[in-house]
């Protein structure tokens, strides 16, 4: 009888771990293996625990740790802020042995929620790849996503996703292994842009999916590129957004450039305009009245907020102001946002707003905004702004309609003895 053939040591170590490869890398095929990705601007860092065992910790914006085993009996699963226990959503997942997931925790801080990813998806034929959309942008409502060349119009352009809602996960698309640009849109407003990303590789027989994460404005968002069981890539906008509002006295005539970009061409004040998209970073901003320069304050705008440019005072002698807009909707159902902006004109007293005699805003400076309230929304409100020491109000209207779920800004400008307001919804 031939005896057995002795293999070296090393040999054998190597022919067990090429059998372990073959059976799944070692893992252990009755667990599910579940990784945490946070997808939260509300939360710089993030803890996983399962079965109230923490198996990822300090997990940040745009990343995740490895893959860890969860037993398929014992899914109950809560997300909680780095280093405390206090959950901040909890779930249940259905997981099948052997298979892997992705939780994605997003949402505002205080409203954090979790999606799951199935990343078991089977692989496309070469030269493919297999794309899906989550929308874990809450705050800025319902989406269009776009995937096309680089020089392609979006006009002419078809959505991968057209009317992403929030918190739900698109089916598979398939789409060539190219280099390809990524452009996020208003749902059904091709000119509402809210991301534009040039430059994304997908390798043949990738597995994506893109969400679609908050910016800290509430409009503008940005995006993760995550790969099944695989690496995740952070795409960041390079935009903010910025209005102008013409507040000078004698209908004084504004024009505001920011970034190259014009706000307003000779606009007669009072008037509030719209927001344009304008390079993120140390900008560049040009203002006249009446054609004679105005200084401009220098900013920074961080990518993905919002801001207001507010030219106020004396047509004579204008001054610029920078104003930093929250417009993320109401957190409570049924209510809407609302502040005060005092652009009144040699008006060096705190000015404060009520709304059907309730306070909203008080000791409001020139040039500055109150803090935003949630108000309950209103079809016919009252609303009233008074300044300190003066004995009647400095600006009142009646039936005034604050819809649930929007944001506005009430700007009183132009001069002291008849200043006007103007109730903007922002969103």
């Amino acid at each position: 009888m031939r005896p057995l053939m002795r293999l070296p040591a090393i040999a054998l170590a190597l022919l067990l771990a090429s059998l372990l490869a073959s059976c799944g890398g070692g893992e252990d095929r009755s667990k599910a293996q579940l990784r945490l990705v946070n997808a939260s601007g509300g939360y710089a860092a993030l803890d996983l625990y399962v079965d109230e065992k923490r198996l990822q910790s300090a997990v940040a914006y745009g990343a995740t740790d490895r893959y860890v085993e969860v037993d398929p009996d014992q899914t109950f699963t809560e997300v909680t802020r780095a280093g405390t226990t206090t959950p901040l959503v909890t779930t249940t997942p259905a997981l099948a042995e052997g298979d892997r997931y992705t939780l994605v925790a997003y949402g505002a801080e205080g409203a954090l929620k979790a999606a799951l990813l199935d990343d078991n998806a089977s692989e496309p034929d070469s030269g493919k790849v297999r794309l899906r959309v989550l929308n874990a942008a809450s705050e800025a409502g319902n989406l269009d996503v776009f995937l096309t060349a680089e020089d392609a119009q979006l006009a002419d352009a078809e959505a991968l996703h057209p009317g992403a809602v929030a918190g739900t996960v698109s089916g598979f698309a398939e789409v060539n292994a190219a280099t390809w640009r990524l452009r996020v849109t208003a749902a059904g407003d091709r000119d509402d842009l809210r991301l534009d990303i040039s430059g994304i590789v997908l390798a043949s027989r990738q597995i994506v999916t893109v969400v679609v994460t908050p910016g800290s404005g509430g409009v503008l968002v940005n995006a993760l590129v995550v790969t099944q069981r695989g690496a995740i890539s952070a795409l960041a906008g390079a935009q903010a957004r910025v209005r102008a509002v013409a507040a000078v006295t004698d209908s004084g005539a504004v024009a505001a450039t920011v970034g190259g970009v014009s706000l307003m061409n000779g606009t007669g004040a009072p008037a509030a305009g719209s927001y344009r998209l304008v390079p993120s970073g140390a900008t560049a901003a040009t203002v006249t009245v009446n054609g004679v320069a105005v200084s401009v304050p220098a900013a920074t705008l961080s990518a993905g907020t919002d801001h207001t440019l507010m030219v106020w005072g004396q047509a004579a002698a204008p001054a610029a102001a920078w104003i930093a807009d929250d417009n993320r909707p109401p957190t409570v159902t049924g209510r809407a946002k609302l502040r005060l902006v005092h652009g009144v004109a040699s008006l060096d007293a705190a000015i404060a707003l009520t709304l059907d005699f309730s306070p909203v805003a008080d000791g409001v400076l020139g040039g500055t905004a109150s803090t935003p309230m949630q108000a309950d929304a209103n079809a016919a409100a009252t609303l009233t702004v008074t300044a300190v020491g003066r004995g009647s109000p400095l600006w009142s209207a009646v039936d005034q309609s604050l819809a649930a779920g929007s944001v506005y800004t009430l700007f009183v400008v132009g001069g002291v003895n008849a200043p006007t307001g103007i109730l903007r919804k922002d969103r």
